[in-house]
């Protein structure tokens, strides 16, 4: 079974809502700055082992995050070659990931809703 997914029956569910990869970055660089590999890492331990997104997923979202201009990469003039790429969230990053905030707490409410309505069935 693919990871993000679980067998309910002879249904298969997406446990990760398709969208959330992005937001999630926001959050995670909205705490400090961080390279690919430790979002990945972050995600996986914040979701308590539910979701790990590849780099197949993460670096093209880093880099479609950056072309929005929603985050930068850190300036480091100590930086080798071979280090990380750093990045942090910009002004318009923050303001984006506060619209997130608020959308999602509608979000959930309606959730909470179907999950109660579904339980009357």
């Amino acid at each position: 079974m693919p990871s993000g997914y679980c067998r309910c029956g002879p249904f298969r569910v997406d446990i990760i809502p398709k969208g959330l990869l992005k937001p999630f970055v926001l959050k995670l660089l909205s705490e400090r700055p961080m390279h690919g590999f430790e979002l990945m890492e972050q995600i996986f331990e914040k979701t308590d082992g539910m979701w790990r997104p590849g780099p197949a997923a993460i670096y093209p979202t880093l880099e479609w995050l950056e072309k929005m201009g929603f985050i930068k990469p850190v300036e480091d003039a100590t930086k080798s070659e071979r280090a990380r790429k750093q990045y942090e969230i910009t002004k318009k990053g923050r303001d984006a990931l506060a619209s997130y905030n608020s959308d999602s707490r509608a979000i959930i409410l309606r959730m909470q809703k179907f999950g109660s309505v579904y339980k009357r069935f």
